[in-house]
Formats: C-alpha cells, sequence, structure tokens
C-alpha cells in the first residue's frame, strides 16, 4: 500500500468513526439502558485485547506458531493471577520470554 493509500484509508476510518459517534448520541435511552446491551458492551473490549494479545503472540508471517512469545504470555498471565503487580507481571513475562528464546 503507498503512503496516499494509507492516509486515505485513515481520513476515512477518521470519517467513519466520527460519524458512527454522531449517531450513538441520538439512540434513545430506553435502548441503552436494556440490561442485555450493557453487559455486550461491557464484554466487546475485553474480547477485542484478548483478539490482539492472541494473534499477536501466536501469529508469524500469517502462520500460527507456538514460540517464546507464548511462554512470556503464560508466565505472565500466571503471575497476574498470584496478583503481581503490572511491573512484577511485565518483568515476568519478559524474562520468561527472552530466557526460552535463548536456550530453547
Amino acid at each position: 500500500m503507498t503512503t496516499n493509500g494509507i492516509w486515505l484509508a485513515i481520513l476515512i476510518s477518521s470519517v467513519v468513526i466520527f460519524i458512527a459517534r454522531i449517531i450513538g448520541y441520538s439512540v434513545p435511552s430506553s435502548i441503552l439502558e436494556k440490561e442485555r446491551l450493557q453487559r455486550i458492551t461491557t464484554l466487546i473490549p475485553i474480547v477485542l485485547l484478548a483478539a490482539l494479545v492472541g494473534s499477536q503472540t501466536m501469529v508469524k508471517s500469517g502462520e500460527v506458531v507456538i514460540d517464546h512469545r507464548l511462554a512470556g504470555l503464560l508466565a505472565g498471565a500466571i503471575a497476574l493471577r498470584l496478583k503481581g503487580s503490572f511491573l512484577v507481571v511485565l518483568v515476568v513475562a519478559g524474562l520468561t520470554g527472552a530466557l526460552v528464546y535463548n536456550f530453547i
């Protein structure tokens, strides 16, 4: 994709998102206050982030791979489950990924 194509895609995406936000303000509150809709919208960011982490961890050149990134992710998840702070989770994940990359 050329530089002009990238900027055109950014411009079109920005306009579409702006229009979607404007339309969102006109939705009646009776629709927005439904419990099912609130549960779904609460889960959307979690699902998107999980998909991003999964695709960035296990995909390389369009193929699914299992390598040091997955080991780091699993170690970070374990540290998070053990109530480690954000910095501890990052260090554990980074060190695990680096050790697996260099020694296995």
